[in-house]
């Protein structure tokens, strides 16, 4: 649970949210509730294709880690997840997440506009023609965020952005944290700056494909082999942030992000 409250956290990382817009987009499309399953789904969309030949079978792919069914099964993971706990779950969705998932936006809105054109995937990869592409920024991007997340508040779902709570030190915190994880840590850019915002936040799960990163993040937490990385950071937190310091002294440890979801076995 997150220190300053009793809410269970959970921090959910870009490719994650890419792949819950992809299922709220493919429920919307096809004038369907939140909560269909893809089965469902997939029968709507031949129909719908049979119709008006239009081609959304890229969002149906249910083998792909950003498809509808990582899609489907994070929305309904957040929606037992508030059933659990009587929705005192507080979800958080970066700045710096959302700002990479506008550049996913505008990748789909390329590859709709070329593969309309009938460009070949081989060529549509690459990224062409970007520059000569029309496209309305505020209506493609922004206003279909807006959109999705209106669509999931609607089921309770409702996400925060932390670099918002400007009443918090969050900055200052994430900061500082991130100094302390990336002397211990490999990890990429954004991974560190997301690991470093869920111990700055108490948050209690991040929620992530990438395997890479979850079993980094459940390593630290669980395998005696990363015992000293595990004991370093904590360290760390406890000689140069006062909060983490009291923390430790009431609870005897610093408790860190477990990620999920799990893997498949």
């Amino acid at each position: 649970m997150a220190e300053n409250d009793s809410s269970f956290v959970i921090l959910i990382d870009t490719n994650a949210m890419s792949a819950l817009s992809i299922y709220v987009e493919s429920c919307s499309a096809v004038n369907t509730e939140l909560g269909a399953g893809i089965e469902d789904l997939k029968e709507k969309f031949k129909k719908k294709i049979e119709r008006e030949e239009v081609k959304f079978e890229e969002y149906l792919e249910l083998s792909g880690r950003c498809g509808a069914k990582a899609g489907f099964d994070l929305f309904w993971y957040l929606k037992n997840k508030n059933t659990e706990l009587s929705n005192n779950v507080k979800i958080y969705f970066s700045f710096f997440s959302q700002v990479e998932l506008f550049g996913v936006f505008l990748d789909r809105v390329f590859d709709h506009k070329l593969t309309r054109q009938g460009v070949p995937y081989r060529i549509r990869k690459k990224k062409p023609f970007r520059v000569q592409i029309g496209f309305n920024y505020q209506e493609e991007v922004v206003d279909f965020w807006e959109e999705i997340k209106d669509k999931l508040m609607e089921q309770g779902i409702k996400f925060e952005v932390p670099e918002y709570e400007s009443h918090s030190e969050f900055l200052k915190d994430a900061m500082q944290v991130l100094k302390i994880v990336s002397k211990y840590l490999a990890l990429e850019t954004m991974d560190l700056y997301l690991y470093a915002t869920g111990i700055s936040l108490r948050v209690d799960e991040i929620y992530t494909h990438d395997d890479d990163f979850r079993k980094i993040i459940n390593n630290i937490r669980e395998d005696p082999n990363w015992k000293n990385i595990f004991n370093s950071i904590q360290k760390d937190l406890i000689e140069k942030n006062r909060s983490f310091y009291m923390e430790f002294e009431s609870k005897g440890k610093i408790t860190l992000p477990k990620g999920v979801p799990h893997e498949p076995h």
